[in-house]
């Protein structure tokens, strides 16, 4: 029962948070915060201890996204992912997450830059939030 709440948690927080990004081009910080609290919740529940040293590894390499795509990648993504942190089990598992997630936006990217109109190509963005979900959806 607990899986349950567990994973349409999740998903209720993926679509108001894709939905967002996908409308508005926002992450709202409340919506990030309501859903790191819930990870939190769960895995306090479920007896497993959060691992420091994980979370530490996460912030070091969302960090160095923002500062490699500085602009690039939106703050609200990056802290996305710093937040799924508390609803995955391993410091492997969300890896995995964050790669599925890059690969599925780029496949996006390709297909959008093949059948886009090409001159509003430049100043385009794409919501990386959804992608982002369901490369962590696996995970979780």
């Amino acid at each position: 029962m607990l899986r349950l709440v567990e994973l349409l948690s999740f998903l209720l927080g993926a679509i108001i948070i894709s939905l967002s990004d996908l409308r508005y081009r926002i992450i709202r910080n409340r919506d990030l915060v309501l859903l790191l609290l819930i990870g939190l919740a769960l895995n306090l529940s479920q007896d497993l201890h959060l691992n420091f040293s994980y979370l530490i590894y996460v912030t070091l390499i969302t960090l160095a996204l923002f500062l490699l795509f500085r602009g690039k990648i939106g703050a609200g993504d990056l802290k996305l992912f710093w937040v799924l942190s508390f609803w995955v089990p391993s410091f492997t598992k969300w890896l995995e997450g964050l790669s599925f997630s890059w690969i599925l936006g780029g496949l996006f990217a390709i297909l959008y830059l093949a059948f886009k109109d090409r001159s509003r190509q430049r100043n385009m963005s794409i919501p990386f939030a959804p992608f982002i979900f369901l490369g962590f959806l696996p995970t979780i």
